[in-house]
């Protein structure tokens, strides 16, 4: 073994595993983010993109929140289109066209995928614009204008 700033260079073996324990995985968003067993609360540099591994209860209800909108959204929608509108989405148009059933899983199962990544990535840079934490909870009153609208187009007799 060389002294140290001898100029002279031993070697050693790599000890570290390659697999890195780090990783974001559907364990981590169970174990830790809903049983709550997650140890970090807060990120360890500044200015970095990074996981957690505990959801604040605010942003988590933020998502739920979300989601309810989102069925309402469905029942309006189903509602209103027996009263004769229809629909402006081409793809929800499809799946009703297929199922009404269909439609409503999925038009609940893209919400929940997209809230589910949202909170994933609250401490992520989006467009280098927003985080996941901002578009997430201006996700609350856009659900909440077009939930309006619908009730509007509701109580108007259509």
């Amino acid at each position: 073994m060389a002294a140290a700033g001898s100029g002279q260079s031993h070697t050693t073996s790599e000890r570290r595993n390659q697999n890195d324990r780090r990783s974001h995985s559907l364990r981590t968003l169970t174990y830790c983010g809903i049983k709550g067993r997650g140890r970090r609360r807060i990120a360890r540099r500044d200015k970095h993109d990074y996981y957690l591994d505990w959801y604040e209860p605010r942003l988590v209800l933020t998502g739920l929140a979300v989601l309810l909108m989102s069925c309402l959204d469905a029942m309006f929608t189903l509602t209103l289109l027996s009263r004769g509108a229809y629909e402006a989405n081409y793809l929800m148009a499809m799946l009703l066209e297929i199922d009404q059933a269909l439609f409503v899983t999925a038009k609940i199962g893209i919400t929940a995928a997209g809230v589910m990544f949202l909170l994933m990535h609250s401490h992520f840079r989006v467009l280098r614009m927003f985080n996941g934490r901002k578009l997430l909870q201006w996700m609350v009153p856009v659900y909440g204008l077009l939930i309006s609208y619908e009730l509007v187009l509701l109580r108007s007799g259509l």
